[in-house]
């Protein structure tokens, strides 16, 4: 499948953790430096040579305790009315379009999390993420707001797939030997087995929190919303970020973007 990247950031930690987990380390190098050798990414020999190890140690730790994050270009359709009529009846018992007021989008976003080369090799990897989202419509009387989300909830089991067709909705069901055929298909994609999806601030805040189970959080993964337009709602733009607990071998550490406030970030059209 070919996407297409709409932008990529580093995901930075907090200064006050890289000085914290530097401290940490340079303890454990204190009591035992060859448990050190643990952490793969580390050259222990340079180290080792270095008149000040509490430098070399803190270098380490910021060049290498950063994540990457690519956020894919969000395909999105206006559904028809008779297509939001038959929706898939959300855990309400309404069916989401019974809700709306206004025009509805079938909108998918997909985002991944990477780590540096060295650090991938060294085995590194997220337990846990956060994909966030944001709908506004500048100067508009009326805001965008979420009628459902996919996925909400996904706590067990194997892969699942979510087919997502104008006129079906959301549809979870659980991969088989169709999953090659599926793949393929611009509208069906694999989420991982642990997710929860929020609707956030004024329902169009919306973001899913990933937990790592047997398998580490890396690459592509996609979520799914449907977005309500009312009267008197502008043009609506979408903003995203993501942020994640990066794992080494001998620490754990939050990563996240430098800007964080939504009206400093870069948005992007979704309706006009």
């Amino acid at each position: 499948m070919n996407e297409e990247i709409w932008f990529e950031e580093p995901l930075l930690p907090p200064e006050a953790m890289v000085e914290e987990t530097a401290k940490g380390l340079e303890k454990l190098a204190a009591r035992d430096e060859r448990r050190l050798a643990e952490e793969k990414s580390l050259d222990l020999a340079a180290l080792q040579r270095a008149e000040d190890k509490a430098a070399a140690i803190r270098r380490y730790v910021e060049e290498r305790a950063r994540g990457v994050l690519r956020v894919h270009y969000p395909r999105y359709c206006l559904l028809a009315p008779e297509e939001a009529a038959h929706l898939q009846t959300a855990p309400s018992g309404l069916p989401p379009g019974a809700l709306a007021q206004g025009k509805l989008y079938l909108v998918r976003l997909g985002i991944e999390f990477d780590v540096l080369p060295e650090a991938r090799e060294a085995g590194w990897a997220y337990t846990e993420a956060w994909c966030r989202a944001y709908l506004f419509s500048p100067g508009s009387s009326a805001q965008p707001r979420l009628l459902d989300l996919y996925p909400q909830r996904l706590y067990e089991g194997g892969p699942t797939t979510v087919r997502v067709e104008a006129g079906l909705g959301l549809k979870a069901g659980i991969v088989g030997t169709q999953l090659g055929k599926l793949s393929a298909d611009l509208h069906v994609g694999q989420v991982t087995p642990v997710t929860l999806g929020f609707f956030g601030e004024e329902e169009r805040a919306p973001y899913w929190e990933l937990r790592a189970k047997e398998k580490p959080i890396l690459g592509v993964y996609h979520f799914w919303m449907i977005v309500e337009q009312p009267p008197g709602c502008g043009q609506v733009r979408l903003a995203v970020l993501g942020e994640g607990n990066l794992q080494a071998r001998l620490f754990s550490i939050p990563v996240g973007p430098k800007e964080r406030a939504w009206e400093k970030r870069e948005s992007i059209p979704l309706a006009g």
